[in-house]
């Protein structure tokens, strides 16, 4: 199959219990209740990403991950998912307190076989992340202040501004405060341990569900740097605009661009999922072409070779590329 064009997909909206509203800002048509996540592009039963417009319309998106393979995803993509998810996230209350297993322990914990590393862009100043375990923390004081309602106090804790970079390796113990407003890709998994959550009730009015001993055996408690991440140096792109890396890891590697003009850049073998944060443009391959505006996500094929952005005003993007073997 010919996967050329490049495609927008309907977000597909998460209520949650610690949702919110504020994606209305950027003209959303949100379903009713606490909306917690938007999910832009995902090849996922609870939520599966549909083409909205142009030649592939009403196409989902594991139908072309099935039919393409890596003329879709790009060169070394072994089949299977497609590897990503990109999520936008408003917490209006905070989130559990989570862990994801990395691959080795969701096939141990029969959860599936894919293990889920993060990122985090922060799309507006305000609220506050809960990253990893403090210095000193182990495992028995981490269970102790867990029977006590004190596992806050046993996190590090950031407070988020508008651009900041977090970036969660699998088996890294994080929740999100409220008022926190983000990008986040992953990988494609929906396993997520909680070992705490507030003493609040869920949208049924129960409680959720917890997986403490589950968190126990996932949970890296070595010690390791935490905090916003240090992003490399802007680089020229063309002297129409400047790149900078975000985050590079085994699975997904995330740049930031600012664009001004009209800048052809190389697919280099591999799709890219681009979503615009700021500004207005075009954004085309050689078989068709997408409006960008704020918070919209594209997927350029790898099979595309080549995307080009024409922008009358400054465009601000984030990239994000899978990574195979």
């Amino acid at each position: 199959m010919e996967v050329r064009v490049p495609l927008v997909f309907a977000p597909v909206y998460q209520p949650l219990v610690w949702g919110g509203r504020r994606l209305t800002k950027w003209g959303r048509s949100l379903p009713p209740g606490p909306i917690g996540e938007a999910w832009e592009l995902a090849d996922h039963d609870r939520g599966m990403s549909v083409v909205a417009q142009g030649p592939l319309a009403g196409r989902r998106l594991r139908e072309l991950v099935t039919s393409a393979g890596a003329a879709l995803v790009g060169g070394g993509f072994a089949g299977g998912e497609f590897p990503l998810m990109v999520k936008l996230i408003d917490a209006s209350l905070r989130l559990s307190v989570q862990v994801h297993p990395d691959a080795a322990l969701a096939r141990k914990l029969g959860v599936g076989g894919h293990g889920k590393s993060e990122c985090w862009v922060f799309l507006e100043d305000g609220g506050e992340v809960y990253q990893g375990t403090r210095p000193g923390i182990d495992r028995q004081t981490f269970e102790r202040a867990l029977g006590e309602c004190l596992v806050q106090d046993t996190l590090n804790r950031f407070t988020a501004r508008k651009g900041d970079v977090f970036f969660l390796p699998a088996r890294t113990v994080h929740a999100l405060g409220e008022g926190c407003l983000l990008y986040e890709v992953q990988q494609t998994s929906d396993v997520t341990f909680r070992v705490y959550d507030w003493d609040r009730m869920g949208l049924d009015g129960k409680p959720r569900v917890l997986h403490v001993a589950e968190c126990l055996e996932t949970i890296d408690f070595s010690p390791r740097e935490f905090g916003p991440q240090r992003q490399r140096p802007w680089q020229a792109l063309g002297g129409l605009g400047r790149e900078r890396e975000l985050v590079s890891c085994p699975h997904f590697v995330v740049r930031e661009q600012w664009i001004e003009g009209r800048l052809a850049q190389s697919s280099q073998g591999r799709c890219l999922v681009v979503t615009c944060l700021a500004g207005h443009g075009q954004l085309a391959t050689p078989a068709g072409q997408v409006t960008l505006s704020p918070l919209a996500t594209v997927l350029v094929p790898a099979d595309a070779a080549t995307w080009t952005v024409t922008a009358p005003v400054p465009v601000n993007l984030l990239l994000a590329t899978p990574c195979f073997g």
